[in-house]
């Protein structure tokens, strides 16, 4: 369990609101909600644009630029290759002794996270502002950003690796990542080479929290509204008690900051329990963990208020963990948030 630390960080909490008002301000208005979901989602004659999205060279440039402007308070490092021998890059910022991992994409077909994590790297790795030197001196934050560029190069869910076989591969295509994580299965015995990148670094870093970042279908509330972001922590019946119950603040957290700026429509992910899982290896090694499903299956028009659900989900919990509000959520709270509702799509999930 995260304890209660309650420094001063008044000014942080004010900057990091002021900036999450200004961020989110240019996110379209909502439409009422409708009986029949109101879109739009990717048909499957619709052609979606890339364009917006970082390739892998260009995602590249950006970090080291980036790594470059912020004068070393952003490093920069690979912490494996892929089966392609492209680079998995890991972007730490930070001195504080509260340790924060997010990973994006391991599903290389669910790109906003990344998009995401790059402008909180920007934000916290180039501002003067007075409230992020204070949150940077409480917390360390890495990012995996963008967990698998060989199957994001072809806009495909699995890595690649044309010879995979057995469980979780799709034959003359490749593993899913999201699936080769268990702890017990040692870095070095691991087919998936991206999943032992981050098994390593999870084990020799063993951060405190750990957000999983994906996009899931389409689904709607009750009311018929469309779900923006579904949220699970470890379900995994191995999981310490305490655990689950750090996971769930986290979670708590990501609700109230989704909920509170009129922008997200948040559900439970009606998540599985397998030790491979991200959000479940994590939680078996002693991190709070939480899966964050971005609603998928949709067109340009959407995916810029998406990427700010996804940013803002992660400097609330960036907050919350230097400020110590964190640790007085109450994480019984995290069960009454609502069930996902209906799917209008047939997109994979986790």
């Amino acid at each position: 369990m995260l304890r209660s630390r309650h420094r001063s960080l008044s000014g942080l909490a004010l900057g990091l609101g002021a900036t999450l008002a200004l961020t989110l301000s240019a996110a379209p208005a909502v439409a009422e909600p409708a009986t029949v979901p109101n879109g739009p989602w990717v048909e499957d004659a619709q052609h979606v644009s890339l364009e917006r999205l970082h390739t892998y060279a260009e995602l590249t440039d950006a970090l080291h630029r980036l790594e470059q402007r912020s004068q070393g308070r952003v490093d920069v490092s690979s912490i494996g290759t892929t089966n392609e021998g492209r680079d998995i890059w890991y972007a730490q910022v930070g001195t504080g002794a509260t340790k924060l991992l997010y990973i994006t994409q391991q599903h290389g077909n669910e790109p906003l996270g990344t998009e995401a994590a790059l402008q909180v790297l920007q934000q916290l790795g180039t501002s003067q502002a007075s409230w992020v030197r204070d949150l940077l001196g409480e917390i360390t934050l890495g990012i995996v950003v963008r967990a698998n560029p060989d199957g994001t190069e072809r806009y495909q869910r699995q890595n690649v690796d044309p010879d995979c076989s057995g469980a979780f591969c799709r034959p003359g295509v490749g593993y899913d990542i999201n699936r080769f994580h268990d702890p017990a299965i040692d870095p070095a015995d691991n087919p998936v080479p991206e999943a032992a990148a981050i098994q390593t670094l999870v084990r020799a870093w063993q951060p405190d929290i750990t957000v999983d970042y994906h996009h899931q279908g389409s689904y709607v509330a009750d009311d018929g509204s469309l779900i923006t972001t579904s949220i699970m922590w470890p379900t995994n019946p191995n999981v310490a008690p305490a655990i689950v119950d750090a996971s769930k603040q986290v979670a708590v957290t990501v609700y109230d900051a989704l909920s509170a700026y009129g922008h997200g429509e948040v559900s439970q992910y009606p998540g599985d329990n397998l030790a491979g899982i991200a959000r479940n290896s994590f939680g078996l090694q002693g991190s709070a963990s939480l899966l964050v499903e971005l609603r998928g299956g949709i067109g340009q028009k959407s995916a810029g208020y998406l990427i700010r659900q996804a940013y803002l989900a992660m400097m609330a919990v960036a907050q919350a963990a230097a400020d110590g509000t964190l640790a007085d959520v109450d994480p019984s709270r995290a069960d009454d948030i609502p069930p996902r509702g209906p799917s209008v799509s047939d997109d994979e999930d986790e």
